[in-house]
């Protein structure tokens, strides 16, 4: 049987979280007919999160920048860190972020996602999700009655939820951790040289992260090992996160006199899937992975993830042929990020198993992960400090370079293009690009202003970062 009998929508989309509101609304303005399946959220357990400046770019890729800018969001300026250390080390942002509460943030990209013409169906339950060759078909109920769409594809940014995902899903056994979150407000402060900031501590078993929403209330979570807490409700929780809190020592202060609102908890283990995609779905955002929230990448990465998949997506529904490409470059886009997350959080948890010899912190810094990122070879950090460091340099292409066919993305499409091998672009960097640039200057200063000047602003960095990668690779070669 055809699951996509009489198909008249491009995209079915489930969940109406960030993931979810990005990839329809940005599907939506490139012309296809999108279909959001969404519940209708508990704000009582809507948690606070940070998001950093860097986060800016990408919601002004999605269209929402200035409605977040306009939706008086409490602004940060920045991090307070104990981690692995008693004394705080304050991190200061070179602009403002914005600490959210999740609710008013997700309502306000869903109503984004509407208002661009998305058909948003709030308090809708999904059962089933028929994949075939030829589309899909989502059942569901709709306040209650039950109903079911067609599609072209189907989105899954249904999160933890994994509707389609979660037959595919695989948990990282060292990183099984609960949080138990509490509400907290203060009318007289907080003791902090700059009460907007997130805070982070480590203690023996755990670690604890606090972000405020306003100038009286902060969410306070524990993290600790496990799938669940031994109470889930009521007054034995709330005794059970006073004892996770009480062996921290900095959120132990920060809390010395205020008031605690209620409490929650939640499964916040990390995971990652078997597949990514296939011909008629994808997954994005937390339902294509859970990365450590240590990192306050959540959001930022959902929103990425969104803008990856609605890509792909407009790609397969323009060109069929494409299908392939596209769906093997979101897999391994998916991957890579999945990879350096959890790169980081091993090594952040290194930092703290040296402070807290426990098995908690020692599981999670004994964790494998393949190196993915060039720029950890010592051979390209030599590199790195050697052009960084030259007053004048000449590139030169290699005499045996040669290019082989990689997919990247141009004008919100997947299209296959020349690369070198294995390489195409590095932090946004067209590799390509950059090595005919650099064989027609002398000075690093000079190569980085024609590129930008050619090609869109990049970091400096992070174009000093490609040619380092282009001359470890024997690409180009160098002589200061």
């Amino acid at each position: 049987m055809s699951a996509a009998n009489a198909v008249n929508i491009d995209a079915v989309v489930i969940g109406g979280g960030p993931a979810g509101s990005a990839a329809a609304r940005l599907l939506t303005t490139w012309g296809h007919d999108v279909v959001v399946l969404t519940t209708t959220p508990d704000r009582s357990r809507g948690l606070a999160e940070s998001l950093p400046p860097s986060t800016q770019r990408v919601l002004a890729e999605v269209g929402v920048l200035d409605a977040v800018d306009a939706a008086g969001f409490y602004r940060s300026t920045g991090n307070t860190s104990c981690w692995a250390s008693r004394e705080r080390r304050v991190e200061t942002f070179g602009s403002l972020g914005y600490q959210i509460f999740r609710p008013d943030f997700d309502r306000l990209l869903l109503d984004r996602a509407a208002a661009a013409g998305a058909d948003v169906r709030e308090g809708t339950r999904v059962g089933a999700v028929h994949v075939a060759d030829d589309g899909v078909r989502v059942d569901y109920t709709l306040n209650g009655r039950p109903s079911s769409t067609s599609a072209q594809l189907v989105i899954d940014c249904s999160g933890r939820a994994g509707v389609v995902a979660r037959r595919l899903r695989e948990y990282e056994p060292a990183y099984r951790t609960y949080a138990i979150v509490g509400v907290w407000r203060s009318d007289d402060g907080w003791e902090l040289s700059d009460e907007t900031h997130t805070v982070v501590e480590t203690f023996e078993h755990g670690w604890a992260w606090s972000v405020p929403v306003d100038r009286s209330t902060r969410h306070v979570g524990a993290m600790v090992d496990g799938t669940s807490p031994r109470s889930a409700t009521g007054r034995e929780l709330e005794a059970a996160y006073r004892g996770e809190i009480a062996k921290t020592v900095e959120m132990r202060r920060l809390l010395g006199g205020a008031g605690l609102l209620r409490v929650f908890a939640c499964d916040a283990s990390l995971y990652w899937s078997r597949a990514y995609a296939g011909p008629r779905f994808l997954l994005a955002g937390d339902a294509a992975s859970f990365i450590d929230p240590l990192s306050s990448f959540g959001v930022k990465k959902a929103l990425a993830s969104a803008w990856m998949a609605a890509v792909t997506a407009h790609t397969c529904l323009l060109h069929p042929d494409r299908r392939p490409v596209a769906v093997d470059f979101f897999s391994n886009w998916e991957r890579q990020v999945y990879a350096a997350s959890l790169r980081h959080s091993r090594d952040f948890a290194r930092q703290a198993s040296e402070r807290h010899p426990h098995p908690f912190w020692a599981a999670r810094a004994g964790v494998d992960v393949p190196l993915q990122d060039d720029m950890d070879a010592p051979d390209v950090r030599a590199a790195f400090e050697r052009i960084k460091g030259a007053s004048s340099i000449v590139f030169r292409l290699a005499d045996d370079v040669r290019l082989e066919k990689a997919a990247v993305i141009r004008d919100h499409e997947i299209v296959v293009e020349d690369a070198f091998p294995g390489i195409r672009f590095f932090e946004n960097v067209d590799l390509v690009k950059l090595a005919h640039i650099a064989c027609q200057h002398t000075r690093v200063p000079d190569v980085f202003d024609a590129y930008c000047r050619a090609q869109s602003p990049a970091p400096l960095p992070s174009v000093i970062a490609g040619l380092c990668l282009l001359v470890t690779k024997g690409i180009l070669q160098a002589r200061a």
